[in-house]
């Protein structure tokens, strides 16, 4: 284990910006060889609907909480069949699941992904579930889903590290038919119309026939993808780990602009009013010119983006890697530092209401003022 961690650092720890993938290969080395008390980690985005907002907490739970009292509704663990040991005296390994994706809400269900490689539906109502493991074929082992899933027209459409994309019966969760990419798939699919378009570790972007799962087209970038893509007015727009931002066309995969900044695009990009918000990891937000990728503003934020900014009126909510919470002013492009909550966040927050709702990786839930940036911790315990 010491030479495999050794290796590990050597090659990834000295690049800062490979946290991501160190945290996920520790959680993948320890989480069957350190004992029954552990549980995973995760750190699920937030969902906000029908007055109620859902999280998939650290210790394993899909957690419901009312936002009008910020009291806990109820909560179910999400649970993985138990397994045996892994070798050099490992104990079972835990069965709480570990969530890295936000859920998606439809009507009364809640869709959650799995680190384990299923896909969870859960009745909001009466918390009745099902789940079915997401994979190729019956003999193959699960692997990792990283993002939350996408529900449309019946069908909910989740990306795997396998690398297929998977549809599924919305009700059944039978599987309708699965996509072969080129390698893993960190993102979420987005839906728009007859298509779901999605992003790869291949370099790609696929647009897909959403009834059959058949390959409309493809757009090949030059570093591996996993913003997830936002569609407006005919164009698809996707950050990468090239350093490039661009904008697709959603008919053909045609180039229509690309825009280089300093480090990797990681986050979901924000478009509103003719422009596009891309956080990077160079602690910049990009503004750009959503029609020519022309830079029109950008914000210095000191801290790098992962997580996808959200709108909250004429303000853009930004959450930092190191905790601090910024609202920018869309139209005078002013900056404020909100809070600083003294934790790191990966996690997207939501918003509702002039309130915005932000986990953070020290299991804590914050509901934050946009406007005067007072904070109040909510129970998901």
């Amino acid at each position: 284990m010491k030479l495999v961690l050794t290796s590990f650092r050597l090659k990834f720890l000295l690049k800062p910006r490979f946290l991501f993938f160190g945290m996920l290969l520790i959680f993948l080395l320890f989480s069957g060889c350190t004992g029954g008390g552990t549980v995973p980690r995760g750190w699920s985005g937030v969902t906000i609907d029908n007055g109620s907002l859902y999280l998939g907490s650290m210790n394993g739970r899909l957690v419901a909480i009312n936002i009008a009292n910020g009291s806990l509704k109820w909560s179910v663990t999400l649970q993985s069949p138990p397994t045996g040991g892994r070798g050099f005296g490992c104990a079972p390994a835990p069965t709480a699941v570990a969530v890295y994706g936000t859920p998606t809400v439809d009507g009364d269900t809640v869709f959650v992904t799995g680190y384990n490689g299923k896909i969870y539906r859960i009745n909001s109502i009466t918390q009745d579930s099902k789940d079915t493991f997401v994979r190729k074929d019956d003999k193959s082992t699960p692997k990792p889903i990283i993002a939350g899933a996408a529900v449309a027209g019946g069908k909910v459409y989740a990306g795997s590290s396998d690398g297929r994309v998977y549809a599924l019966d919305a009700i059944s969760l039978d599987l309708k038919w699965q996509f072969a990419a080129g390698d893993k798939i960190w993102s979420t699919p987005t839906v728009a119309g007859d298509t779901v378009y999605v992003t790869s570790f291949d370099k790609k972007l696929y647009a897909l026939n959403a009834d059959s799962g058949s390959k409309i087209w493809e757009f090949k970038s030059d570093g591996a993808i996993v913003s997830q893509p936002v569609i407006v007015g005919g164009t698809v727009y996707f950050g990468a780990l090239d350093r490039y931002f661009y904008a697709v066309n959603s008919a053909d995969g045609s180039l229509k602009w690309k825009f280089q900044a300093g480090k990797w695009f990681w986050a979901k990009p924000v478009v509103n009013n003719g422009v596009v918000y891309a956080a990077n990891l160079d602690g910049t937000v990009y503004a750009l010119n959503a029609s020519s990728g022309q830079k029109q503003a950008e914000f210095k934020l000191g801290s790098p983006g992962s997580a996808a900014p959200v709108m909250a009126g004429n303000t853009l909510i930004v959450a930092t890697e190191s905790g601090n919470i910024y609202a920018l002013d869309t139209a005078s492009n002013q900056q404020k530092l909100l809070v600083d909550l003294g934790e790191k966040v990966f996690a997207s927050p939501a918003v509702s209401g002039g309130k915005v709702y932000i986990h953070t990786n020290g299991d804590k839930l914050y509901e934050i003022d946009a406007g005067s940036g007072a904070k109040r911790e909510l129970n998901i315990k």
